[in-house]
């Protein structure tokens, strides 16, 4: 029974709050009326004073294989269709490119069709800037898989008050992006070019080092070697030399014992002129416990056999009678006069004789003869240029009236409950 009275009494006084609030609007009803009256005149004024936009747009793909072919012509980059067009797409979304094309091409003036005075130049083109949009491909893939087109293509657009000046613009823009794409392009070969070549002139010089290292340990090799035929060869002369002295001192020695033998026998005078005068031959022996040639202290004597001691003693080199002397000497003359040495000691260049530096020189005549020509080059294939829009974009103006109308009427009536309620609570009792 409690539960049923409960019900009943809540059910009233929400009755009674929702007649008071009926109650409240209706006591405020022209204030509701005026507020959302005006604010739809406000945008009635706004719709008929509303300047009609336009769209352009201008659409792309990605650079030719041609395009590709010709810029990695010299195998110096390894540039792709993606790369390219990710290059030029980068190029042509900045809004600092965006401004200077703006400026460069004098768009100031196509764009102030009124002449008027342009206070702020940065907030002017920043304003008719920021109206540009790339887009990435929004084509289906339905008719992509179709076959209808072989790639999606991207997208530039633009809007404004000024057709012929915003479709202008953006073939500008679209123009000067792709050649200044293909110059960064070209300029990166260039620089690759130019790098290459400081390259192969930086290997030149360490092949000329390594030659003249090389040639320089080539020589002293050389040189070393000589020193020790040098050594051999006057070791063999010192020998001979001494063999040489070793012999006159031991033929002095047997020529004084002769010497002695023939004074002791009386021969003091050679016996030349006995043995012609007889007859007798220079091969005659004599009996003197066997069979012997003469001896020389019977033949010379004892006079030219000291005489032949003294020539012997005063003799003062014994090279003229070391037969080998000769052999040695010009053995040790082609040694001191090695003309290999001398030939790599008097050479001033050593590249003639390095291969790796003739096909070096030939790669760098190559980079700097062979000019890239980049005038059929472009970092994107145009789909569609941009056209200057012959009809204005769509606007709704019944929308925007009715959107007003609604809004300003839902905001006069809270604005009349809060007036109400703030109207009762200065009655309340405190």
């Amino acid at each position: 029974m409690q539960q049923s009275n409960h019900e009943t009494t809540t059910y009233q006084e929400n009755e009674i709050n929702f007649v008071a609030v009926v109650h409240s609007i209706l006591a405020r009803k022209f204030l509701i009326a005026s507020l959302t009256i005006f604010m739809t005149v406000l945008a009635i004024l706004y719709v008929l004073n509303l300047v009609p936009t336009y769209q352009t747009t201008s659409s792309f793909t990605s650079p030719s294989r041609i395009s590709v072919t010709t810029i990695n012509k010299l195998n110096l980059t390894e540039e792709t269709k993606k790369s390219i067009f990710s290059k030029f797409l980068t190029q042509l979304s900045s809004k600092e490119f965006q401004r200077q094309v703006f400026i460069e091409g004098d768009f100031l003036t196509l764009f102030n069709t009124n002449n008027k005075p342009i206070n702020d130049i940065d907030a002017f083109i920043s304003k008719n800037i920021r109206l540009v949009r790339v887009n990435s491909p929004d084509v289906t893939m339905k008719y992509f898989d179709l076959g209808f087109l072989t790639e999606l293509p991207y997208s530039v657009t633009m809007k404004g008050v000024n057709p012929e000046a915003i479709s202008e613009y953006l073939n500008t823009l679209v123009s000067m992006a792709n050649s200044k794409t293909v110059i960064g392009l070209s300029k990166h070969n260039e620089l690759k070019i130019a790098n290459r070549i400081d390259e192969i002139s930086l290997e030149r010089d360490l092949l000329l080092e390594q030659a003249k290292r090389y040639r320089l340990n080539q020589i002293e090799r050389i040189k070393e070697e000589d020193g020790q035929k040098i050594r051999q060869i006057n070791d063999q002369v010192d020998r001979a030399r001494y063999k040489a002295k070793e012999e006159r001192l031991n033929q002095i020695i047997v020529l004084i014992d002769s010497a002695k033998l023939a004074k002791s026998l009386g021969i003091i005078e050679n016996n030349f002129k006995l043995i012609n005068d007889d007859g007798v031959k220079s091969d005659l022996t004599i009996a003197i416990g066997e069979n012997k040639n003469l001896p020389e202290w019977y033949l010379y004597g004892e006079k030219a056999l000291m005489q032949r001691v003294e020539l012997l003693e005063n003799r003062m080199s014994d090279d003229p009678f070391i037969p080998e002397l000769v052999t040695l000497n010009n053995q040790l003359n082609e040694v001191q006069l090695n003309n290999a040495l001398k030939t790599l000691e008097a050479r001033q260049d050593d590249s003639p004789y390095i291969i790796e530096i003739v096909k070096l020189e030939i790669e760098k005549i190559k980079l700097k003869s062979r000019i890239v020509d980049m005038s059929g080059v472009s970092s994107m294939q145009l789909s569609q240029i941009s056209k200057p829009p012959k009809s204005p974009n769509k606007q709704n103006k019944r929308m925007i009236v009715l959107l007003a109308f609604i809004v300003s009427f839902m905001i006069s009536i809270l604005l009349a409950l809060i007036m109400d309620a703030l109207k009762r609570n200065k009655k309340a009792p405190a």
